[in-house]
């Protein structure tokens, strides 16, 4: 049996064109050890088509290019070229002939010039869909599994490789970065001097962060200690390894799923415009306020501090909670102590933490200062592992009295009192990408654009039509009209 697939092009001039083969299918008759199309035919089949689709869509277009648009008159031929265009399915290429400028739009005194449409009007040489799967994919997927995958399904063997699909994700996570920096420059303000009310849109934000390892070439570190002993020769050499900071954040929706929204720390130059810019996009009006919950990491009070629409910082419950238990354990296991003395020191600590429950902060601080007083009398007790578990419940506490709340009042409204929701977030945003079974290394850029385009895709607001208007702003800013008025 043979199958005898045929194209047959209609529209344009001519109202109908001489069938084309495309594809030939043969099988044993009377089997059925090879049912319907292999992967690679498919593969094949629509590759084929594809170019042939390709090369009739440029060749009409061309047509309509080689007169001049002001006079109508026939533009010269200068040579003959071609071009190669990465579709989805495939490689194609198309004749991109160069033609001479027409003279009525040339200057007197200049030089004659040549134009190619075809790279003009396609300039990037990729289609969106391709540039969408590539995105798409290599979010979820390091970079060469993801081209196999690719490579696997559809009729793209030598159309992209590791370092293109790389490219693709700097490309589009700069793209979507600076959709974002437009959207602060151009979105409302928040109105100040004006009652406010709590958004009934955004319950809360929670905000975590997580450390990456940095990527570095032995090029790249050997230039930065030479330039730090240029500047101070005494300077002490700098450390070969650092870390990414990531900061990875969710807000809960009333009337739809919870939304990401991610950045590198170091790359952001205003956080809290970062961050209300993210609860503007989720529907916070510019009278509404929302509660931020997170640690006392100093990356949080920064983008927290200067946001025009959180009514401020609360402390995360979880973290409070593991400093009293870490104290309370050491007292449960110790020989040093006697039973009523145990349970004592015990009952202090569980007072501590309920006078924090309920908001009640300077309190329990008095409280810890008194039950270590009070140990102080006992010998030794400055040498174990107690007397600095109840300093760092101490310090932690008073050092962030100023985002303690009533937590019971909250818990008992079902209202957010832990940043359990940011740490999720995290391990969607970052951890499941980034690090869990990947020895991975990461840049500023290539971590922070990354992020970007994996928000935008666990929040399915990535899709080819958004991509394309992106790539469309993208190019337009880039333009040289565009850099000569800026």
């Amino acid at each position: 049996m043979r199958l005898i697939i045929e194209a047959r092009l209609e529209g344009g001039e001519t109202s109908e064109t001489e069938a084309t083969i495309v594809a030939v299918v043969e099988r044993k008759d009377r089997s059925v050890a090879d049912l319907g199309l292999t992967l690679a035919e498919g593969r094949a089949l629509l590759a084929e088509v594809q170019s042939l689709l390709v090369s009739e869509q440029t060749a009409g277009w061309m047509e309509s290019q080689l007169a001049c648009h002001r006079c109508g008159s026939m533009l010269a031929h200068k040579d003959a070229r071609s071009i190669v265009l990465r579709t989805v399915f495939g490689k194609v290429d198309v004749p991109s002939p160069r033609l001479w400028a027409c003279s009525c739009a040339a200057k007197q005194g200049q030089p004659r010039r040549s134009v190619s449409p075809l790279c003009k009007a396609v300039h990037q040489r990729v289609t969106p869909e391709l540039e969408y799967l590539q995105a798409k994919w290599a979010a979820h997927l390091p970079f060469r599994q993801a081209t196999e995958l690719l490579r696997e399904v559809l009729p793209l063997d030598k159309g992209i490789s590791f370092g293109s699909t790389r490219r693709r994700i700097l490309a589009v996570g700069s793209a979507l970065d600076a959709q974002i920096k437009r959207d602060i420059a151009s979105g409302p303000k928040a109105v100040s001097g004006e009652p406010v009310r709590e958004s009934p849109t955004v319950g809360c934000v929670s905000v975590d962060s997580a450390w990456r390892s940095y990527s570095s070439s032995p090029k790249s570190r050997k230039a930065a200690r030479d330039l730090a002993e240029l500047k101070s020769p005494w300077a002490q050499k700098l450390t070969r390894d650092r870390h990414v900071n990531i900061v990875a954040g969710r807000a809960t929706l009333a009337d739809r799923t919870p939304r990401l929204y991610a950045y590198v720390h170091k790359l952001v130059p205003s956080p809290p415009a970062r961050l209300d810019q993210f609860l503007f996009a989720s529907g916070v009006a510019p009278d509404e306020r929302v509660t931020v919950i997170s640690d006392d990491a100093g990356e949080f009070g920064k983008a927290v501090d200067g946001s025009q629409l959180t009514r401020g910082r609360i402390l995360d419950w979880f973290h409070i909670a593991m400093k009293f238990k870490a104290a309370k354990n050491w007292v449960l296991g110790s020989q040093t102590m006697e039973p009523h003395e145990r349970i004592a020191v015990q009952t202090e600590i569980d007072h501590a933490k309920w006078l924090v429950w309920h908001g009640k902060g300077r309190q329990s601080v008095s409280c810890i200062k008194a039950l270590d007083a009070t140990l102080l009398a006992k010998e030794g007790y400055e040498h174990s592992t107690l007397y600095w578990n109840l300093r760092r419940v101490y310090f932690y506490i008073e050092n962030n009295a100023g985002t303690l709340v009533n937590y019971g009042m909250r818990y008992h409204k079902g209202v957010p009192i832990s940043s359990s929701i940011a740490e999720s977030a995290v391990n969607l945003v970052v951890s499941h990408r980034m690090a869990k079974k990947q020895q991975m290394r990461w840049t500023d850029e290539g971590a922070h654009c990354l992020a970007q385009v994996r928000v935008a895709v666990l929040n399915e607001e990535f899709s080819v039509k958004k991509l394309a208007v992106l790539t469309k702003t993208s190019a337009v800013a880039n333009s040289p009209s565009a850099r000569r008025a800026a």
